[in-house]
């Protein structure tokens, strides 16, 4: 369904609540969004302001309270478990975590979504060789998870997102896991799928990535949008009081 301005996410009046004991949070408070085909889009706020929420809302790892979530003109809101899958299959997931499979090499770890798919065993090897060249890991193929760096690891689930050829990828804090001088080869793969024209959905704590990649960002605090637009204006030229104080302390 062609979408007017190429709109690949729309979000509209999205919440969500979590039961807690003694009552309720309010996670999400009414986000409308609209991310396009091709945009870096980058989510910064505080730690606990919903942004987790919202791009895990965005492939219905968490199910909304209420409001709608379309992909490419599609409402997913509403989809079965089996309709979920195929969906998935083009909205790739990168995580704090790696969640790799630790008795399996890494060649395995990428080709494990294609295998369970039924691609056969020739082009199955074919996609991972151009992963791994993707990632700048083609000589670790044979190695296990435990012989590799924490941003190896991070690249390996990457490439692992990138073998059903996704149209969008969510990236969930995908260096917060990390030691310092091992952020810039994941954030160097994803500089380069960024060139590439891949739709891209960011949460980070990496404040001059968000400026120097992200065509857009907003700024969550509280489960609100609380600011958005280019991100040398939400970074650099806050309105809001709240994104004010959070620039002036990590900037």
């Amino acid at each position: 369904m062609e979408q007017q301005n190429n709109t690949m996410i729309r979000i509209e009046a999205l919440t969500k609540t979590y039961a807690v004991p003694g009552g309720t949070v309010d996670a999400l408070k009414g986000i409308d969004l609209e991310i396009r085909q091709g945009e870096i889009f980058g989510i910064i706020g505080m730690s606990g302001a919903g942004k987790s929420t919202l791009i895990r809302c965005m492939n219905l790892l968490e199910r909304p309270t209420s409001g709608t979530i379309q992909i490419d003109g599609q409402d997913v809101t509403g989809l079965s478990k089996k309709a979920l899958r195929q969906m998935r299959h083009s909205v790739g997931m990168i995580f704090q975590q790696f969640n790799l499979l630790m008795q399996t090499t890494v060649e395995k770890n990428i080709a494990f979504p294609l295998e369970i798919t039924g691609v056969d065993k020739a082009q199955c090897a074919k996609r991972v060789k151009e992963l791994l060249e993707i990632v700048g890991l083609s000589d670790k193929a044979d190695a296990y998870p435990a012989q590799l760096s924490g941003g190896q690891k991070q690249r390996v689930a990457i490439a692992r997102a990138l073998c059903m050829n996704p149209d969008i990828m969510l990236f969930d804090e995908p260096t917060s896991a990390l030691d310092p001088e091992m952020v810039g080869e994941v954030l160097q793969v994803m500089k380069q799928l960024a060139a590439e024209g891949m739709t891209m959905v960011i949460v980070s704590h990496e404040i001059g990535f968000a400026r120097e990649v992200a065509d857009r960002a907003i700024f969550m605090d509280g489960g609100y949008i609380v600011e958005q637009g280019a991100p040398r204006d939400v970074i650099d030229h806050p309105k809001e009081q709240r994104a004010i104080d959070f620039f002036n302390k990590v900037l």
